[in-house]
């Protein structure tokens, strides 16, 4: 790091005054960057320091090799004394910055950043510029989901129908990327917006909390002490586990499955159930004489009823008819003749 760099990041505006001169108050450092710029990247560099090396004679518009001018970097740092001091040392708002061509509006809208887009607005910035995308501060806004940028930008005039490059307006991009917080403000009518925005409001809180950026964290982490606590804790190294006793062994006795009684090839029996080839018979047993050819039982009859059948010759005795249970059958036969 050279000298003028350490006092810079030192605050030390005796050494700058005696180190930096106009032969080299605009010269791009080690890193690349002017006195000017580096000086305004540096969130921990006083405002002093820079109207120190402003008052020295550093052009306020000179860009290092990232292209970028100090305007631009302090309203990407959310510095809005150092954007003021530059502004009214005559920086120019509207212009292009970086390979992607954009204004200080352009990342003020894109980060959120309300104060200073309408600070920027106020000094004649450009509300619809486009950067080498083709993309407004209004597009940059809806596709970052900053709703109340959008909200402002609106409400300040801003286009909401200009396409970037890939012929995308800031609503479908908005929809696009699932950002209905976003969508119900660019669907709304100017005298509805405020309305528009409260609605979206409540859209935004649903949605789950984005991840904080390195940079945030370590904003939070400056002026929040348990914040700055739970940080350090959570990037010491994890403790070795403790040691435990072994867990009590268990054994587990699975049955093992029934066999089968038989061979299914052989047929031979694997248990106590035999077949009668085993026992000795190749046949079945024959039956006993006193059970050959006997007619099975009858089955008892069980009720009847007596009905007079009629023909052309007159009446004739009743005939009886039984039906037998079980037996889908039945049996017609004359009563007995009276003696």
């Amino acid at each position: 790091m050279s000298d003028i760099a350490a006092a810079i990041l030192k605050n030390d505006t005796n050494t700058l005054n005696s180190k930096l001169n106009k032969s080299n108050i605009d010269t791009p450092g080690e890193e690349g960057y002017t006195p000017l710029y580096f000086a305004c990247m540096k969130r921990e560099v006083k405002d002093d320091v820079v109207a120190a090396i402003l008052k020295l004679g550093a052009k306020v518009d000179a860009k290092g090799s990232d292209k970028e001018t100090p305007l631009y970097i302090a309203v990407f740092n959310n510095r809005p004394t150092i954007v003021d001091l530059l502004v009214k040392s005559g920086a120019d708002v509207n212009s292009t910055n970086g390979q992607l061509k954009d204004t200080a509006l352009h990342v003020a809208a894109r980060l959120g950043h309300g104060d200073l887009v309408t600070y920027l607005l106020s000094h004649k910035a450009d509300i619809n510029v486009r950067n080498g995308r083709l993309e407004t501060p209004l597009f940059s806004a809806a596709k970052c989901g900053r709703h109340d940028t959008v909200c402002l930008l609106m409400e300040k005039g801003a286009n909401i129908s200009i396409p970037d490059s890939e012929d995308r307006t800031p609503l479908y991009i908005a929809s696009e990327k699932g950002l209905k917080h976003v969508v119900i403000v660019l669907k709304a009518d100017l005298k509805d917006l405020r309305h528009a925005k409260a609605e979206a409001d409540v859209e935004l809180r649903l949605r789950p909390a984005p991840i904080p950026s390195s940079n945030e964290i370590v904003d939070r982490a400056s002026t929040d002490k348990e914040f700055n606590e739970k940080v350090r804790r959570g990037s010491l190294p994890v403790a070795p586990p403790t040691e435990t006793a072994p867990m009590e062994v268990v054994p587990i006795h699975v049955p093992e499955p029934k066999k089968m009684t038989h061979d299914p090839f052989t047929g031979a029996s694997h248990g106590p159930c035999r077949s009668l080839e085993e026992v000795g018979y190749d046949e079945p047993p024959p039956i006993p004489k006193e059970l050959q050819n006997r007619p099975p039982p009858k089955p008892q009859r069980v009720g009847g009823t007596s009905m007079v059948v009629t023909t052309e010759e007159g009446s004739k005795p009743a005939i009886r008819v039984d039906e037998l249970m079980g037996e889908p059958e039945t049996e017609f036969y004359a009563p007995a003749k009276k003696k």
